[in-house]
């Protein structure tokens, strides 16, 4: 049995071929081990609810049509007229079958599209409700105090210099329950500093804009009514005044460390040794290589950092059984020995 109850149908990635050629398709990997399967004799045929259900895209439809050509094993609907691809006339109403569902698809994706822009217009809240607000209940969007302050104190010391990753770091050490992870992260600290709702603004990142949000700007995802931020209809945690000096604090940092607005981060350039092979001991994470020796020459392992932020002393063992090299202590300089006196007869 073969499920994909947990995968999007529609939802494109962008994929790097070999030769250099760019696609965009849709990643299916419980389809695409179905089709070996049925190309290498595994299974002898398929049974699905409903064809339109199996193949979701025109691709994956010809993909299917193509083994079930060449090796002649039924691939059925158990609804739909019950059609099976070995036949002709099933295949081409197959074919138009999944074209209609893909129009009704994305005829439903542009009316939520729109729903969701109207809801943003109005002031309401769209998706998940974000930390510091209360998720679940009859007070749902109603502040929650005790994280309220977290997110307070991390704006707060995000103005007084504190780096994403410090900030991570303190939340851990004094024991603070993180939104969804076991722990806090720089890059969970960095997408709470340019959240827009904090501050009781409108987010929207929907298909309608005319210009993409980025993660890095929180601006982008502010959504403007002639020329003026959106407020929403929920209670805000910062000021708009503080939420915007933090976006600029942060567009500060960046450009301290070269990037431009509107860039992603510098592909790097170092190459470290021993990348993308060594794994912490603890974790089974990769390490991360950074500079040492204040900063003149990229050394990894030692020392090295853990994707964790653990820091590490990577030094090889000694083989099992064997005692450590000793290494003789230096011994007192010697005196020049004396010269031999001759005994007088």
């Amino acid at each position: 049995m073969y499920k994909e109850t947990d995968t999007s149908a529609f939802k494109k990635r962008k994929i790097t071929r070999s030769d250099g050629s760019v696609n965009w398709v849709v990643i299916r990997p419980e389809f695409r081990r179905l089709l070996a399967d049925l190309a290498g004799g595994v299974i002898d045929g398929v049974i699905s609810y409903d064809l339109d259900r199996l193949a979701h895209q025109p691709r994956d439809l010809e993909d299917l049509i193509d083994i079930v050509e060449h090796t002649q094993r039924p691939v059925v609907g158990a609804t739909g007229g019950r059609m099976n691809l070995i036949n002709d006339n099933d295949r081409h109403m197959a074919r138009m079958m999944c074209i209609m569902a893909l129009k009704s698809s994305e005829d439903t994706a542009r009316r939520v599209a729109r729903m969701h822009l109207a809801t943003a217009q109005d002031g309401g809240i769209q998706g998940r409700i974000a930390y510091g607000w209360i998720r679940k209940g009859p007070e749902k969007g109603q502040l929650l105090k005790g994280e309220a302050k977290v997110v307070a104190d991390i704006f707060k010391a995000c103005l007084t210099g504190e780096t994403a990753y410090a900030i991570a770091i303190q939340l851990n050490q004094h024991g603070v329950t993180p939104p969804a992870a076991k722990q806090w992260s720089s890059t969970m600290v960095n997408k709470m500093l340019r959240n827009p709702r904090y501050a009781g603004l409108v987010s929207y990142s929907g298909k309608h804009r005319v210009d993409a949000a980025t993660a890095w700007d929180g601006w982008s995802r502010v959504l403007f009514d002639d020329g003026r931020p959106l407020a929403g209809t929920w209670k805000a945690i910062v000021s708009p005044k503080t939420w915007s000096r933090v976006q600029f604090e942060l567009q500060l940092r960046r450009q301290k460390r070269g990037l431009a607005p509107g860039t992603h981060r510098p592909a790097i350039a170092v190459k470290y040794e021993l990348s993308g092979i060594l794994r912490c001991g603890h974790c089974e994470r990769g390490l991360v290589g950074h500079k040492a020796n204040g900063g003149q020459e990229p050394l990894l392992p030692l020392p090295a950092l853990c994707s964790r932020r653990l820091r590490l002393s990577v030094q090889p063992e000694p083989p099992t059984g064997t005692a450590p090299t000793a290494h003789p202590a230096p011994s007192a300089p010697q005196s020049a020995p004396a010269k031999p006196t001759q005994s007088s007869k």
